[in-house]
């Protein structure tokens, strides 16, 4: 019984809007201020009336208004990236780790050696 008050209170104390399904919409408008000039005149005492100008805003179509925003395509800097370079980094790492290393590393300094070499002659490469 108790159980059943507790887990009814929880729901009562949630609150609603976590459990609303919420829908949005999107929805884009363009508008257009229209003026109008109204001259000024005399009215039926005699009294001059100002002239003055009536603004509207009007909701039109976006399809058809003259601004339409450009996108424009971001410049990335192309790569300098040299196959004889990273080539020739990958051997004389390798030869370079097989002269400093003892003989019996070699099976894993040369490819180590070969793989930093490539990676530093990839280091413009972006």
């Amino acid at each position: 019984m108790k159980l059943k008050a507790v887990l009814l209170s929880t729901l009562l104390l949630l609150p609603t809007s976590t459990l609303a399904q919420q829908r949005v919409y999107t929805e884009s408008f363009c508008y257009e201020n229209v003026e109008e000039y109204i001259p000024g005149y005399y009215n039926a005492y005699g009294q001059y009336v100002r002239g003055y100008v009536r603004t509207e805003r009007r909701r039109i179509p976006c399809a058809y208004t003259s601004y339409q925003p450009t996108y424009v395509e971001p410049v990335y800097a192309q790569p300098r990236c040299n196959v004889a370079r990273t080539t020739l980094g990958g051997l004389l790492g390798g030869g370079i780790a097989a002269a400093v290393s003892k003989k019996d590393a070699w099976s894993w300094a040369i490819p180590l050696g070969a793989v930093l070499g490539t990676g530093a002659a990839n280091v413009n490469c972006y």
